[in-house]
């Protein structure tokens, strides 16, 4: 695909502007709780409230809501929550070295409907296996969502990725109804958790965009 040397430089200066507030908020190894697309903030607020010596990070893409999130997350006091705006495929890519998963929360992403657009949808085997590289064993990942035919194609994703374990009937630590969960009239929950397998060297890029640049 060719890009215009404009929006070339828009992505980069976007990209580089990323890392460096990724660098400023996470500057030290550490472990966090990702939550990707946090919506306003209901969720991951209450989650560092309930759970204070975790450190936790949500991105979503629109700025309005992470207003909101901060508002919420200012108004508790939180000083180990924390919003960026940003797509989940830029966020991983600009992650400092040493950064790492604790646990990953994905609710009720968009499921991109129609079969034309499938291709949009952010939980396919090569984003698994990218999270898999940054998440140490044993670190859950927690899927929600409404749309039952999306449902049944990350589960079928999941069992044929050896980097991660369906694991049927675990609890959640923590049940908090956010603004989609009230409007869906039922639900699907998964849990899957990092195996001891290597995870596969891939490229994730946001459709649209050109790949990352080459680490030097």
């Amino acid at each position: 695909m060719d890009f215009k040397p404009d929006f070339l430089t828009r992505i980069a200066t976007r990209r580089a502007a990323l890392r460096a507030e990724l660098a400023a908020l996470l500057p030290a190894p550490r472990a966090i709780v990702w939550e990707i697309g946090c919506g306003h903030g209901h969720f991951l607020v209450r989650y560092a409230e309930s759970f204070p010596h975790k450190f936790c990070v949500g991105v979503d893409l629109r700025l309005e809501r992470l207003k909101k999130s901060d508002r919420k997350r200012d108004r508790a006091r939180l000083a180990n929550c924390h919003f960026v705006r940003a797509e989940a495929r830029e966020f991983l890519n600009a992650l400092p070295q040493g950064v790492t998963f604790a646990e990953i929360w994905v609710l009720f992403p968009d499921p991109w409907p129609k079969k034309r657009h499938h291709k949009n949808r952010l939980l396919q085997a090569e984003f698994f296996e990218a999270l898999a590289a940054r998440a140490g064993e044993g670190a859950p990942l927690f899927f929600r969502t409404d749309h039952t035919e999306y449902f049944h194609e990350v589960e079928f994703t999941l069992r044929h990725l050896a980097a991660w374990r369906s694991v049927p009937g675990t609890p959640w630590p923590l049940e908090q109804t956010t603004v989609f969960q009230e409007r869906a009239p039922r639900y699907y929950s998964l849990v899957a958790v990092r195996t001891s397998h290597p995870a596969r060297p891939v490229e994730i890029v946001a459709p649209g965009l050109p790949p990352p640049p080459t680490p030097t």
